[in-house]
């Protein structure tokens, strides 16, 4: 019987320290890809960013109004209010 249990100690603990370097090995690794994945999401964070303050530029009411005017040849409606007159025909009118 004690020889059995001396079997038995000595086939697992080679077993426990394989398995524990393993673990060790999953942990590096996942830890690895996390910190690949936090580095990626920085470097996406920033260019989200560059690309707002890009579009606000773009956008900006200064940069429209000499776009349209210059590249584009149009021109502002100088008037501020336009009123546009409809007739009707009057029935019983011969128009």
């Amino acid at each position: 019987m004690k020889k059995f249990l001396l079997l038995i100690i000595v086939a697992t603990v080679p077993g426990i320290i394989f398995l524990t370097v393993r673990q060790v090995y999953n942990y590096n690794k996942i830890d690895q890809e996390v910190h690949s994945l936090i580095l990626d999401q920085r470097e996406l964070f920033e260019q989200n960013k560059r690309m707002v303050a890009n579009l606000s530029i773009l956008s900006s009411p200064g940069r429209i109004d000499d776009l349209a005017e210059n590249k584009l040849k149009m021109e502002k409606n100088r008037v501020d209010t336009i009123r546009i007159k409809i007739e009707t025909a009057k029935e019983g009118s011969d128009e």
